[in-house]
């Protein structure tokens, strides 16, 4: 989707508005201690054993970290289980992402390696709250990959009720490929790169989808080893997706480099209705921050603009 621009020129004053105006501002708080800790690590998070909170899976480290939310949906606290991903077999800077592509309760699980020229996919067996991974490469057969490619993320980027693919890059650009299948049948189509967000210096980017501002559509964070995190907002609908970066969706994240900031993903820890963020640092430590919700922009009419430069 792209923005419609009006240019208003007001005595020697250019203004420039746009119909994708951006949401606001959304204020972090941080909450590290509700963080699962152990390695700094690619993650993954989804409610695995479909008990209703939030299970967060370090998928890079080998093996797997997970760890269970033996707590409540408000209250979270982590049992480790170094077992449950045993049969998927650990490859070179391993990411993954988790989603359920055929309907069925369970979560399936997309894996990316480094050397790898094709997207790995797991089907989840189950019975629920029990995972069993069984590979099927076919699922994205037709989604084009090179080596380097580092961060699959799964979202309904178009409106119609599946699961597309999002793939993060070494270069910082993401791939997209659209979900054409249906809900309990996936097929996947590769669209292209995806505009609006542009490639990053730091090293080994990571990605996030998650309607972060509560407007109905999935925006993207993103974090690397070299570069601050930061925020694209969704400036499109939930059926055309447009992005635009907006620091404003970071505010009480320190904007600075996260040393060695290795995974990021979005996930509502707190059970009150807005994605939270999970960032893996360096060192073995793992920073969760609380969403406050979005601050809306406050709208003016045009004789106030106006006004203002008389």
């Amino acid at each position: 989707m792209k923005a419609i621009v009006n240019v208003l020129v007001l005595v020697g004053v250019v203004l420039v508005i746009s119909s994708a105006a951006m949401a606001g501002t959304i204020y972090w708080t941080p909450a590290h201690e509700l963080a699962p800790q152990g390695h700094s690590s690619r993650m993954a998070a989804g409610d695995l054993d479909g008990d209703g909170d939030i299970d967060v899976s370090l998928i890079g480290h080998d093996p797997v970290d997970h760890y269970w939310n033996v707590g409540t949906a408000l209250q979270p606290a982590w049992e480790l289980d170094q077992a449950q991903f045993s049969d998927v077999p650990w490859c070179v800077k391993r990411a993954g992402t988790l989603g359920d592509l055929n309907a069925d309760g369970n979560l399936d699980l997309v894996i990316i390696c480094w050397y790898d020229e094709f997207v790995r996919f797991y089907w989840n067996l189950g019975p629920a709250g029990h995972p069993s991974w069984e590979a099927d490469l076919s699922v994205f057969e037709g989604v084009p990959k090179s080596g380097g490619d580092g961060q699959p993320r799964l979202g309904d980027m178009d409106g119609d009720g599946d699961l597309d693919l999002m793939l993060g890059s070494w270069s910082g650009r993401i791939r997209y490929a659209r979900n054409v299948g249906t809900a309990s049948s996936p097929s996947y189509e590769y669209v292209g790169w995806v505009d609006g967000i542009p490639q990053v210096d730091g090293a080994c980017p990571t990605i996030a989808l998650g309607d972060v501002d509560s407007d109905g559509d999935l925006d993207l964070v993103r974090v690397s080893y070299d570069t601050w995190p930061e925020c694209f907002e969704n400036v499109g609908t939930p059926q055309e997706f447009e992005f635009v970066e907006n620091p404003d969706m970071m505010q009480g994240i320190s904007l600075r480099i996260i040393d060695g900031a290795a995974g990021v993903d979005l996930l509502d820890i707190d059970a009150d209705g807005d994605p939270d963020m999970i960032l893996a640092r360096g060192y073995g430590e793992n920073l969760l921050f609380l969403n406050g919700g979005a601050t809306p922009v406050e709208r003016t009419s045009w004789s106030v603009i106006k006004a203002m430069y008389r």
